[in-house]
């Protein structure tokens, strides 16, 4: 039984041993050498702001879907792909500017605030 603990611990500081060599590669100390780092971008009303324009639409909520996409269309015109999400259907994770998801229910009346994604 010591055994497995003195080897959990030699773990454990071998870990520390190496974090401590590392701490060197920060990202303050990247910055400071002239590499660049990925910024990430800055959170607006709590909505990260990825493309120009309105973003989510939560008056459309209760509204068909036909409205609601000449709504979106009208109000941000970059939005080029407006798609309805039936039940059960996943949406893709990946984020796109211009796209528009409608959650909508079988009488194609949606029921998530539509967000740009």
């Amino acid at each position: 039984m010591e055994g497995k603990s003195m080897l959990k611990l030699s773990h454990v500081l071998a870990f520390l041993l190496l974090a401590s060599l590392f701490q060197s590669l920060m990202a303050r100390d990247l910055i400071s050498d002239g590499i660049e780092v990925l910024q990430i971008p800055v959170e607006n009303d709590g909505e990260f702001v990825f493309c120009p324009g309105k973003l989510s639409w939560p008056e459309l909520v209760g509204k068909s879907a036909a409205y609601a996409k000449q709504i979106i269309q009208k109000e941000n015109p970059i939005v080029h792909d407006v798609r309805l999400l039936f039940p059960g259907m996943p949406k893709p994770l990946n984020y796109v500017c211009g796209r528009v998801f409608l959650v909508v229910n079988f009488k194609r009346i949606v029921r998530v605030t539509p967000s740009m994604g």
